[in-house]
Formats: structure tokens, C-alpha cells, sequence
């Protein structure tokens, strides 16, 4: 009898945990929660990241080209965090299917050259490696890049940069490790947006060359439509007029979803403020990015000093109107980045120029959250005006400013002195700020008779929905350094300080000032985060590598062992007992 009580309970425990276990699968189908341990939550995605995946309506197919059996440790480890990322996606949308092919194998040398040159023709670099394996070095050619396939739409993303100088394969694999999330979401963006937005680059009013941003504008190019406008007075630079054939009246719709306005230096004539002013209250965005001085290290190549005066661009009132004055003043900051000097030893020093802050953003807003240090090149205060526009200050200075006021005289004898620290007495002022709201227009109270006949064709008086813009008070926030050899001029990233070989974070904070006027915060948020690099000890691992394999094999097996022998002897006391 009692045998069988104890079959009955064995059974139900049996049926018990069938059941737990069913329960816990179904419940799982729906519900998905994983625990993030790692101090960079490397497997977490972000919010909008999950709510684009939610959003997606249809397959999407990731074909990534980085399988095989011969891979190298780093690009297997690579292969898994891509596997990672792509599980995580599929938790929150059932329609990621994604494989893994390996572009190794054919049965012809003329097969696989083709294929690699259709990978090539869709943007996508293949990748020498070196391996070592018990003192044989191996070379090898690996592709790690995606294809991307959705309602017909396809897209090649590379998933690893070429030849990037100075790091170890360790380093590089990190930091494509870093931009794996911004890389997929980027792609699904790229697909699920069938029309690019437009992006416009202000020219005629002295505004940075091509050349000096470069950069930022290759950096564009995939993911909107980049084009150069030049007003000139025209009305139709920055908004499309279409005549409705139903009742005759005029359609007005911006052509660009957002302009970009990289250093002027000259005079904005009334009619082309009148078309800027006009955007806006059609729904336009804009960046700014506007030097107050025309303070430039140019000056200072051929004389020990110079004077930096206003700049006569006609901007100010248009900024007061809208919510922001930027003063005509520069900073100089204690937390700045240094200028080769002659020193007294005869030898070139980097010293402090204060001229040159470095900011270190600390706000919270998307735009500059989780952001890296930036360069700035003679920056200007900013105040903010009372109006009923949203300010949000994205940028400030250290807690250790002075303040000149214009005109400045820049000497640099002013590297080599020891300045007094007590001059040093401001702290924390504006030098980027978010405008948001319905905007009014700079004309609403003097349109002049010159416009009589713009006035006939859409002028507005105030924005009918909220829209944004950004104030810069450095043009040199965007401008990426030129190499000048005999061949010509050829660019530097944006942010790469040539004196330290440091990059700053000024192209990932423009990226995302365009990312979030154009209304793109999701890339935002996916972008790179920090991963640590946990490497092994190689030294330890040669060494010990036979006693590692052992405890590999042997250890997990005595474990089970021993947990299986403490059962059954708890088992064997309990109905002893009994």
C-alpha cells in the first residue's frame, strides 16, 4: 500500500512539472524578459528600437555573410554577438528570419570571384585576416556585412570598417560589436521609409565648402537625400509651389525636412531671411551652426595677433525673434584642448588654448545623452529670450569661463602665460540649445513692400504645427580638418583633432541633431554604447591550455556526479527512515 502512495505522488510530481513546464513555454510564446548582467546592458535594446521591431509588418530577411568552420576566434566571437542581437530582435517581432552563409564555399575559383564582385558592387568590402594557429599563420579573406530584404526593398550594410589604422583586431571587432544594433536598426530604417528625407545645405552667404563638410555629408548620404540649396532670393529655393487645379489656389509644401546652415560669414539680405522665415513656418527644421566673431586660427598663422569683430550676418534679430540671442563675445574655458607652441627647450608643446573649449554634455535629452566629449573652435555665449518657445540647453560650457567681448584682441602669447585663475568666474553657459513650439514669424509686424507680392503667395504669420530647430554657437562644430599636400586637400574625419590624434564626438552629435529634427529618434537611441573588451590572457592560456581542455571536459561531468551521489543518498536515508 504504501509503494503504491508513493508511485501515485511520483506520478503526480511527473505530471506536476509536465505541466509547469508547458504552463511556463506557452506563457514565454507571449511574454519575453531577459536579465541583463553585464554593466553595459550590451543585450538590452533600446525603447524605440523595440517599438520599430513591433511595428514591422511583413518578413524581413538578414543574410549575413560570416560562417564556417575555419573562422577566426575574434570573427566567430563576432558571429555570435550577431546571432545575440538578431535573437533579440526576433523576441520582439516574429517576422526577423535571418541566415548565416558562408561566402567560402564554391567549387570554382571563377564562381567565388564572382560573387564576391556582386558583394563588392553592393558597397561591400571584404576583409584580409591573418590567423595563427599552432605557430601556421593563415590567410584568409571574410565578409562580415548583411543583406537586408523587406517588401521587396533590399539593402547591403558592411558590419565592420576597413583599415582602420592603429588598432588591434580585437579593438575593431569590439567596436563593430558597439554598432551592431545601430547598424540593423539603420537597415530596417532605411527599408521601412520608401522616400528618404531631405536634407539641404545652405550655400551663398559664405557657408563651409564641400570640402569641409565632407564628412558629415558622406555620413548622410545612405540614409537621406543630401543636396546643396542656394537662395538667392528665390521663393521656391526652400518650399515647392503646385497650383490646385480644383479651385485654383496654391498648394505650398517644403522641399526639404531639414535645412542645415554650416557657418555663414556674410550678409542674409532680407528677401532670403523672409524665405528662411517662411520654411519655418511651414513646418521647417534647422540647424544652425553660427559663429557671433570672425575669430579663425588663420589669422593668427602669419602675425601674433589678431581682432575678431562681428560678423555682419543679420541673424540676430531673426534669433531674438525666434528665442535665443548669440552673443558677440567668445569663451575662453579652462577645460580646452592645446595648440603647438615653441617652448623655451626649443621643442614643440602641446599648451592649454583656451580659446578651444572642450565640451562634456550632461543633460538628458537624446540628442547629447550618453555622448562623448566635443571640440569647439572660438564659441560664443548664448542667452535665452522669454517667449513661448521650449528651450532645452543641449550644450554649456565647464564651471570655469571668462568672457570677452567683442572686439577681441587673440594673441597667442596668451598660450604661453600663466592666465589668473580668478578671471575664470563663470560657469555653465549655453552654446547649443533645442528650440520647439509654434514659432511666429520675424515679419508678422513689418512686411515691407518689397514682399507685398510674397505675401500673395503663403506668407504665414505663426507656425500651425509645433517644429523644431537647433542653435550652435560654433560653425567649426561641423567643419571637418583638410590634409593639404601637393595633390590637393583631403578631408579628416569630423572631430579628429590632428595635434592629439583624439576624435571627438562632434559628427555623432550633429548625426543626432539631424536624426532627431528629421524625426528619427529611434537612431538615435541605437547608437553605439560602450563594450568592454574582456580579453584572455594569452601567456596563461599557452601555458596552461592542456589543464584548461581537462577541466573542460572533466570538471562538468564530476559535478553532475556528485550531485546525482547526494540524491541518492537523501533519497535512500528519506525512506530508510520511513
Amino acid at each position: 500500500m504504501q509503494s503504491k502512495n508513493i508511485r501515485r505522488q511520483n506520478i503526480l510530481g511527473i505530471v506536476a512539472a509536465v505541466a509547469v513546464i508547458v504552463f511556463v513555454n506557452i506563457i514565454s510564446s507571449y511574454l519575453f524578459t531577459r536579465f541583463d548582467l553585464t554593466s553595459e546592458k550590451r543585450y538590452t535594446l533600446s525603447d524605440s528600437t523595440k517599438d520599430m521591431l513591433k511595428g514591422i509588418d511583413d518578413e524581413v530577411m538578414f543574410r549575413i555573410y560570416l560562417d564556417g568552420d575555419d573562422l577566426p576566434a575574434e570573427y566567430r566571437r563576432f558571429r555570435s554577438d550577431i546571432k545575440n542581437m538578431l535573437d533579440q530582435f526576433r523576441a520582439y517581432s516574429r517576422n526577423i528570419e535571418y541566415e548565416f552563409v558562408d561566402p567560402n564555399t564554391f567549387k570554382t575559383d571563377e564562381e567565388k570571384m564572382q560573387f564576391y564582385q556582386t558583394l563588392v558592387k553592393k558597397g561591400l568590402t571584404p576583409i584580409p585576416v591573418t590567423s595563427e594557429s599552432d605557430g601556421v599563420q593563415k590567410q584568409q579573406v571574410v565578409y562580415p556585412a548583411m543583406e537586408v530584404s523587406y517588401k521587396g526593398r533590399e539593402t547591403a550594410i558592411q558590419l565592420q570598417s576597413a583599415g582602420i589604422s592603429g588598432k588591434s583586431t580585437d579593438e575593431i571587432i569590439n567596436t563593430s560589436v558597439e554598432n551592431l544594433e545601430y547598424n540593423f536598426v539603420t537597415a530596417l530604417h532605411r527599408l521601412s521609409r520608401p522616400v528618404k528625407a531631405r536634407v539641404g545645405f545652405l550655400l551663398g552667404h559664405g557657408e563651409l565648402a564641400n570640402i569641409d563638410i565632407y564628412d558629415i555629408q558622406m555620413s548622410l548620404v545612405e540614409d537621406y537625400s543630401v543636396e546643396n540649396v542656394m537662395l538667392d532670393g528665390n521663393v521656391n529655393a526652400l518650399t515647392g509651389r503646385v497650383q490646385n487645379m480644383n479651385d485654383s489656389s496654391i498648394l505650398i509644401n517644403n522641399k526639404y525636412d531639414v535645412l542645415v546652415v554650416p557657418k555663414p560669414l556674410k550678409t542674409f539680405t532680407d528677401q532670403d531671411l523672409y524665405i528662411i522665415d517662411q520654411f519655418v513656418m511651414y513646418g521647417g527644421k534647422i540647424l544652425w551652426l553660427v559663429d557671433a566673431l570672425d575669430a579663425d586660427m588663420d589669422s593668427l598663422q602669419d602675425k601674433p595677433q589678431t581682432f575678431a569683430t562681428r560678423l555682419p550676418t543679420n541673424l540676430e534679430e531673426m534669433f531674438f525673434n525666434y528665442g535665443v540671442r548669440i552673443n558677440p563675445d567668445l569663451v575662453m574655458d579652462y577645460r580646452c584642448r592645446g595648440i603647438p607652441m615653441m617652448g623655451a627647450d626649443n621643442r614643440m608643446n602641446l599648451v592649454p588654448w583656451y580659446y578651444f573649449p572642450t565640451l562634456v554634455p550632461n543633460s538628458k535629452h537624446p540628442i547629447v545623452r550618453n555622448l562623448d566629449v566635443l571640440k569647439t573652435d572660438f564659441i560664443s555665449s548664448i542667452d535665452l529670450i522669454n517667449n513661448d518657445i521650449d528651450k532645452t540647453v543641449l550644450l554649456t560650457t565647464s564651471d570655469h569661463v571668462h568672457i570677452k567681448n567683442a572686439p577681441v584682441n587673440i594673441q597667442l602669447s596668451d598660450a604661453m602665460i600663466q592666465v589668473d585663475e580668478q578671471l575664470f568666474n563663470r560657469s555653465n553657459l549655453p552654446v547649443a540649445v533645442l528650440l520647439e513650439g509654434k514659432f511666429q514669424s520675424l515679419f508678422r509686424n513689418r512686411l515691407a513692400t518689397s514682399f507685398a507680392e510674397l505675401s500673395e503667395i503663403g506668407y504665414k504669420s505663426q507656425c500651425e504645427k509645433p517644429t523644431q530647430m537647433i542653435v550652435v554657437s560654433d560653425g567649426d562644430m561641423i567643419r571637418n580638418g583638410t590634409n593639404v599636400s601637393d595633390q590637393g586637400r583631403y578631408p579628416y574625419p569630423l572631430g579628429y583633432d590632428r595635434y592629439t590624434n583624439v576624435e571627438f564626438a562632434n559628427k555623432t552629435f550633429i548625426l543626432n541633431a539631424i536624426n532627431y529634427l528629421a524625426g528619427d529618434e529611434a537612431m538615435i537611441d541605437a547608437r553605439p554604447r560602450s563594450i568592454a573588451i574582456r580579453r584572455l590572457d594569452v601567456a596563461k592560456v599557452k601555458d596552461q591550455r592542456k589543464y584548461y581542455q581537462f577541466a573542460n571536459v572533466v570538471y562538468p561531468v564530476l559535478i553532475v556526479l556528485v550531485l546525482a551521489s547526494i540524491v541518492l543518498v537523501v533519497r535512500r536515508f528519506k525512506y530508510k527512515q520511513k
